[in-house]
């Protein structure tokens, strides 16, 4: 288990630093950050009881890998964190989600989802082809149902805390990774390898 959550820190930490550096790009703001502080790793049952409260609205921008290997990755936000993003994003002050600030969480979770892909193709070797982005609103039960019924069975479900920061707000969400049980698989051998290259 510990060498899983080694890697797993592993991935968080580089695909926070792809995705600061490609949203730093977008926003023309050096001083965003991103960085996830914690990262778990839950089996099935205990990931569907992870959610806090599940009529809590959120925001949720998912993919799913097709192709070769199966998976589903999902960031999910607060409503009041995706509403302050959105206003940070697009200048426009509201206490709800226009159509344009959907665009711009829509764009923004687009770049997370494919750092953090991008970093975990690049620690298994595993190619990864992820379907167009799409953006969900509703009530956090809804959504966590949802992602794990298009699931299916799996294992384990990977839970990276994420932390989206500048000078004028700090914000928190979490990106989930489901991979199917062929996935699971491979990156459990890929783990053993990626971790003795690393000690040697």
């Amino acid at each position: 288990m510990k060498d899983k959550l080694d890697f797993l820190s592993e991935l968080g930490n580089i695909g926070a630093s792809y995705a600061t550096t490609a949203l730093s790009k977008m926003l023309h703001d050096a001083k965003l950050k991103l960085t996830v502080p914690q990262s778990r790793l839950l089996s099935f049952n205990e990931a569907a009881n992870y959610i806090p409260d599940p009529e809590a609205v959120v925001v949720c921008v998912y993919m799913r890998m097709v192709e070769g290997f199966e998976a589903n990755i999902a960031f999910i936000l607060p409503l009041n964190s995706a509403v302050a993003l959105a206003e940070y994003l697009t200048s426009e002050k509201s206490d709800h989600l226009s159509e344009l600030g959907l665009s711009a969480l829509l764009e923004v979770g687009n770049i997370m989802l494919s750092s953090y892909l991008t970093a975990l193709s690049m620690l298994s070797g595993a190619k990864l082809t992820p379907t167009v982005p799409g953006i969900a609103v509703d009530m956090n039960g809804a959504i966590w149902e949802s992602i794990l019924a298009d699931a299916g069975i799996t294992d384990f479900v990977t839970v990276l805390e994420t932390h989206f920061s500048t000078d004028n707000m700090e914000l928190s969400g979490n990106l989930f990774f489901i991979p199917d049980h062929d996935l699971y698989d491979f990156l459990s051998q890929k783990v053993s390898g990626f971790l003795l290259e690393e000690n040697t």
